[in-house]
């Protein structure tokens, strides 16, 4: 039986806008409608009621701002941006819009007859009739909470774009240096001296091979993104080295659904998981070791998984480097979007589970 580790942490969601901003807004905006109120009071010269104008628009803005949050909260649970759900979010949207307009009229109206200000005193039927002209609030406070939301993507997608340059960097680093160290580079070129006498044709595809797979890791160098169909490509000719090294030592199998290939993976993502199997899970151990790669869709999601026949461990808590900057590659690219699980026990090797959203590529356009 493999032990499984699940290991994703999501961060608590911020609230869009915190509180102290949020009442500062409507005191400012209370303090505006004030003076506009005076201002049109003295203009028309009639007298200003100050009990009336002074605490209705702050009672105004003290009820809006406690409901605010909930307004932001609602945006974010029932998104409107999201397309499979807008219609059913719209409607959550109409009835919340109603709802909450009431709950403000019913405080509002209450409060001010028990102060004693309200003109004509508490009407229930006067506070249902007029809650309409209060809903356009809700949907202005909505259309706040999309603009704070997009701005704060938009910020946020600056600040990934920078990261996963960064970690494309480091992660280009570490392939080459994993990839270009004397232990690969040094017995790849032994291998090809010593077929050189027995095997002159299985020496020259292996030189073949070992020239394009480094041309391939630096010339994407300025890539941070590319399809699973490249990131396989990639991952073959290194397998493919091993395997001419190793000619009865290594049997690596492929099960990639149709459809698949055209989905987009950060770069230089699957090559180093594989190279680690080889070099840690497989190399170690007497007889053939196997590799199976699959890759699958299932509605919305990528499944890929890279599953060995190595030793394994019981040790659960260990985390390799490469495992580590994988997680952390993938949490800075899709957030809490992804999964990352392991599963190994001692002799039965390791098998990684990635689980990510499915993007296609688009098709190249055709030439004129």
């Amino acid at each position: 039986m493999h032990n499984e580790q699940p290991f994703a942490a999501s961060a608590p969601p911020r609230p869009l806008v915190p509180g102290p901003v949020i009442a500062l807004a409507w005191l400012l905006f209370s303090g505006f409608m004030v003076l506009l109120m005076f201002a049109q009071n003295l203009s028309a010269g009639t007298p200003t009621h100050w009990g009336e104008t002074l605490g209705g628009r702050l009672l105004h803005g003290l009820l809006w701002g406690l409901l605010t949050p909930v307004v932001f909260a609602l945006a974010t649970r029932f998104d409107l941006t999201e397309p499979r759900r807008r219609l059913t979010n719209l409607l959550v949207h109409a009835a919340a819009s109603y709802s909450l307009t009431l709950v403000y009229r019913l405080a509002y109206a209450g409060l001010m007859s028990a102060w004693g200000v309200l003109p004509g005193g508490f009407s229930l039927t006067a506070v249902v009739e007029n809650a309409n002209s209060w809903v356009p609030i809700y949907w202005m406070l909505l259309c706040m909470a999309y603009a704070v939301q997009y701005r704060e993507r938009f910020r946020q997608g600056q600040v990934q774009a920078a990261r996963l340059e960064t970690q494309l960097v480091q992660a280009q680093l570490q392939a080459l240096k994993m990839q270009l160290q004397p232990h690969f580079l040094f017995n790849s070129l032994n291998a090809v001296s010593a077929l050189m006498g027995t095997d002159v044709k299985a020496a020259r595809r292996m030189l073949a091979q070992l020239s394009q797979f480094l041309r391939l890791v630096l010339d994407g160098s300025d890539t941070q993104e590319v399809t699973l169909a490249q990131e396989l490509h990639l991952t073959r000719l290194y397998l493919e080295i091993e395997q001419t090294r190793f000619p009865d030592r290594l049997a690596v199998a492929y099960h990639i659904a149709p459809g698949t290939e055209a989905a987009i993976l950060p770069a230089l993502l699957l090559q180093p998981v594989v190279e680690n199997a080889v070099r840690h899970g497989l190399a170690p151990q007497a007889g053939v070791g196997e590799l199976a790669i699959s890759a699958r869709r299932q509605a919305d999601r990528l499944l890929v998984q890279v599953q060995d026949n190595g030793r394994g461990t019981a040790d659960t808590a260990v985390r390799g480097i490469g495992l580590r900057n994988l997680e952390s590659r993938l949490a800075t690219r899709y957030g809490s979007d992804y999964a990352v699980r392991v599963e190994t026990a001692p002799g039965q090797g390791y098998c990684l589970h990635l689980s990510l959203p499915f993007q296609a590529a688009s098709p190249a356009p055709l030439a004129a």
